[in-house]
C-alpha cells in the first residue's frame, strides 16, 4: 500500500490489524470500503489523518497487544497529524461499554457487523458531522463477496479465503461463538468467482479458512460442503495451489479424504488444531473426540496421502492437566506425526466453561511445559526437513526475502505463509526467480524451520 504525502487534498487512512488471518480478511475489506469512499491509504500511522486498529480480543496477550495498540496509536492523534482514532474488531466487538469508559481516546469503535459503513461514517466525522456516534457495533456478520470492495495486504500471490463466519463448536476454552456467533457460509458460487479473479490478477496460492472448515455449509442445509467446493474448484482453470486451515478433526469424511487426494489444486496439507491428546482433558475442553479417534484418524489420513503434512496447535496448562496428562501430550508429539506444532499457554477467558473450573497451573508451570512442548516439536522438525535434503520439490517462488535482500525465497507446499518455514534458494540471483514463480528445486541443506536448496531445470 502506498503512503500519502501531507499535501494530498483527500484524506489518508492507515489501518493496522492484529490477530488471525481470518482478521486480516475483515481488514482487507475495510480497506475495500475506505478506498470506495476516496481515502487514500497508508502504512505510515504518523503521516495519516485517520488511525484504524482492527483488534483481536482472542486470548489475554491477544487482548493486551490490541489495547497497547491503540494506546500507542492515540499518541499520533495527540502529537501529530491523526484526526480521528477508530477501534474495530473483536476486541470492540466483545467489551465494547469497557473500552468507551476508559478509552476516551477513541473517536470511534466499529463492530464486526458494521465495518462496511466504515468509510461513510468517517467522511461525515471529517466533515464534523453531529449526527453520527460514537459506536457501531451489532450482532451481525459480514462475509465477504467477490462483489464488495477488498484491498488485498498479503503479497501479491496468495491470498486467504475466508469461507465461513463463526462456529457452532462450544469448546470450553473458546470465546469465537460468543464474539462471532454461530457458522454462516458462503455460497459456492460466492467463493469461486471471488478465487477467478484473484487469480487472474496473479494469485497463485488461496489459503482457505474458518473457524471449522469441515463444517463448511452445515448451515446452509443445501448439501453444501467442503467436499463439493473442492470440485468446483478444480474446474477453475490455470495453476494454482489450494490451502486448508483450520480442519476440526470430526466431519473427516472419507469422500473428503478422497476428493483432498485427488485434487489438481488442493496441496497435501492440513492444518487440524486437536488442542490436546488426553481423554480426560479432551472431554471437558469439549471437543468431541477422543484420542482413540485422533490416532485412528491420523493414520486414516496417512494411509491415503502418503505425502501428507500436518500441522496442529495444542494448549498446555489447561485447568487441572496433571504431569501424567502433558507428558501424555509430549509423548504424542514425540511419536512424529507433525511437521508443524503451535501451542498456547491456556488463559482463562469470561463466558467460557474451562474459566469455572478448579486446578488452576501456575503460569512458571505453563511456560515451562510450553518450552518442554516446542522443543520436541523443533527436534521432529530438523529430522523431518533433514528428510529432504537431496530430493527435488516443487515451490512457489515469493521473490527476494525481506530478511535478506540479497537471497530468494520460495515455498513448498509443505510451508504455509507466516506460520511455517521457507525455503532460501541459493544459487539465484534476486530479481532470476519472480514472485509468483513455480520453480523446481533441490533441497541441499535442512534446518529447524527452513530449507536451502538450489534451482535445477
Amino acid at each position: 500500500m502506498p503512503s500519502v504525502s501531507s499535501s494530498t487534498k483527500k484524506p489518508s487512512v492507515c489501518l493496522v490489524t492484529l490477530g488471525c488471518s481470518k482478521n486480516l480478511v475483515d481488514s482487507e475489506m475495510m480497506l475495500g470500503f475506505l478506498k470506495q469512499e476516496g481515502f487514500h491509504l497508508s502504512t505510515q500511522p504518523e503521516k495519516s489523518d485517520v488511525i484504524v486498529v482492527n483488534t483481536c480480543g482472542f486470548v489475554e496477550d491477544s487482548k493486551r497487544e490490541s489495547i497497547n495498540q491503540i494506546l500507542e496509536m492515540a499518541e499520533h492523534k495527540a502529537k501529530g497529524r491523526a484526526k480521528l482514532l477508530v477501534a474495530s474488531g473483536c476486541l470492540t466487538q466483545r467489551y465494547l461499554k469497557e473500552l468507551e469508559l476508559e478509552i476516551p481516546e477513541v473517536d470511534l469503535f466499529v463492530g464486526l457487523g458494521e465495518f462496511n459503513k466504515i468509510g461513510k461514517l468517517l467522511k461525515q466525522k471529517l466533515g464534523g458531522s453531529e449526527i453520527i456516534a460514537r459506536s457501531y457495533v451489532s450482532d451481525k456478520q459480514i462475509l465477504p463477496d467477490p462483489d464488495a470492495p477488498r484491498v488485498l495486504s498479503t503479497p501479491r500471490h496468495y491470498a486467504y479465503v475466508k469461507v465461513s463466519e463463526g462456529c457452532n463448536h462450544r469448546c470450553s476454552f473458546c470465546v469465537i461463538p460468543h464474539i462471532r456467533g454461530n457458522l454462516r457460509s458462503r455460497p459456492i458460487d460466492s467463493i469461486v468467482e471471488d478465487m477467478r479473479r484473484q487469480h487472474a490478477m496473479g494469485v497463485k496460492e488461496f489459503n482457505f479458512i474458518a473457524q471449522d472448515l469441515n463444517e463448511y455449509g452445515f448451515d446452509l442445509k443445501d448439501q453444501t460442503n467442503l467436499t463439493r467446493l473442492i470440485a468446483e474448484v478444480e474446474k477453475i482453470p490455470g495453476k494454482f495451489w489450494v490451502r486448508f486451515h483450520y480442519m476440526y478433526p470430526l466431519e473427516f469424511t472419507g469422500p473428503l479424504i478422497e476428493a483432498i487426494k485427488n485434487s489438481s489444486k488442493v496441496v497435501p496439507y492440513i492444518d487440524m488444531p486437536l488442542q490436546h491428546v488426553s481423554d480426560r482433558i479432551l472431554l471437558s475442553m469439549k471437543r468431541g473426540s477422543g484420542s482413540r479417534y485422533i490416532r485412528q484418524l491420523l493414520a486414516k489420513l496417512n494411509q491415503a496421502i502418503p505425502e501428507i503434512t500436518l500441522r496442529t496447535t495444542f494448549i498446555v496448562g489447561y485447568p487441572g492437566e496433571t504431569e501424567t496428562e502433558f507428558q501424555e501430550l509430549l509423548d504424542f508429539i514425540n511419536e512424529g506425526h507433525f511437521a508443524h506444532v503451535g501451542a498456547f499457554k491456556y488463559s482463562d477467558e469470561e463466558t467460557t466453561a474451562a474459566a469455572k473450573l478448579p486446578g488452576r497451573i501456575p503460569d512458571e508451570v505453563k511456560q515451562e511445559r510450553y518450552t518442554q512442548l516446542m522443543q520436541a516439536q523443533s527436534d521432529i522438525s530438523l529430522a523431518k526437513n533433514r528428510e529432504k535434503v537431496g530430493k527435488v520439490f516443487e515451490v512457489l517462488s515469493e521473490g527476494v526475502s525481506p530478511e535478506h535482500e540479497w537471497v530468494m525465497q520460495a515455498r513448498l507446499t509443505c510451508q504455509a505463509p507466516e506460520v511455517d518455514g521457507v525455503t532460501y534458494l541459493s544459487e539465484c540471483v534476486p530479481g532470476s526467480a519472480q514472485q509468483g514463480e513455480f520453480l523446481k528445486v533441490k533441497i541441499t541443506e535442512a534446518h529447524e524451520y527452513d530449507l536451502v536448496a538450489q534451482p535445477v531445470s
